[in-house]
């Protein structure tokens, strides 16, 4: 019996930012299943009219794609990830205190709401601050002994700043596949050059899955520093791009049939 799946997705105009999708398409046809994609960011109404389907791919963390998955969710839409993993995974502070809770290396950070707390939170140590809610780095600034924040307002999340080799390591995950690649972070670049890694740290392996299972997520991406001592989660989000990791959307589509069971 033939199924649908539609896919909640932002910047649909932008080149470059939904690259799963083409891949995805096929290996759902090749399953029996129709993709369609909808960007609640171009507006609708409320209740929102999404395309009807079997399956909502959450695919994206902006407040319209939030909103309407939600609403969807209201009225017992199945959802990949489900709403409330998308919903708290968006929420940085959240996230981390959940990783941190679970026991998941993860840098000291404090939350801030004004720039008096955000001084003394800074105390003149290198940290990291990050918007609280953000993506692809948009609005991360380094500040060191006597910098300023000139960026985006509050609230914020000051993390230390991992002494580390100038590179990130990225898992890119569906369920207990993962993909890892080297990427030089440059904040607010959507397509920094990827390298897959060829000897897997397992350490980062188990602690990605860990992450995962902590915050309920079936996709996702998790980037992790090179510590002193041991690698350290700095990021973890919801339904990534997948960007240079041309297996993931056999993935993708395999998750999608085994979370409708049945239904299809």
């Amino acid at each position: 019996m033939r199924w649908r799946v539609c896919a909640l997705i932002e910047a649909s105009s932008s080149p470059g930012r939904n690259p799963l999708m083409p891949e995805l398409r096929m290996h759902l046809e090749r399953l029996g299943a129709e993709l369609v994609v909808w960007d609640p960011t171009e507006g609708f109404g409320l209740p929102p009219r999404a395309p009807d389907a079997d399956l909502y791919l959450l695919k994206g963390d902006h407040p319209a794609v939030l909103t309407a998955a939600g609403c969807l969710a209201d009225r017992g839409a199945v959802c990949l990830n489900s709403y409330a993993a998308t919903a708290g995974a968006a929420d940085k502070a959240r996230t981390f205190a959940r990783l941190a809770g679970a026991g998941i290396p993860v840098p000291k950070t404090s939350f801030v709401s004004d720039r008096e707390s955000l001084a003394r939170a800074f105390a003149g140590e290198a940290c990291f601050v990050k918007p609280v809610r953000g993506a692809h780095g948009v609005g991360v600034t380094k500040l060191g002994p006597g910098d300023e924040l000139h960026t985006c307002e509050g609230p914020w999340l000051v993390q230390e700043a991992i002494a580390g080799p100038g590179f990130d390591i990225k898992v890119y995950g569906v369920g207990d596949q993962v993909a890892l690649r080297r990427v030089s972070f440059r904040p607010g670049v959507v397509d920094a050059p990827r390298e897959p890694v060829q000897q897997r740290d397992p350490s980062i392996v188990q602690a990605a899955l860990e992450a995962a299972y902590a915050t309920d997520l079936v996709c996702f991406g998790a980037d992790f520093m090179l510590g002193p001592a041991c690698p350290v989660l700095i990021d973890l989000n919801a339904f990534p791009g997948y960007r240079d990791v041309p297996e993931a959307a056999g993935w993708v589509a395999d998750a999608a049939r085994a979370a409708i069971g049945g239904r299809q």
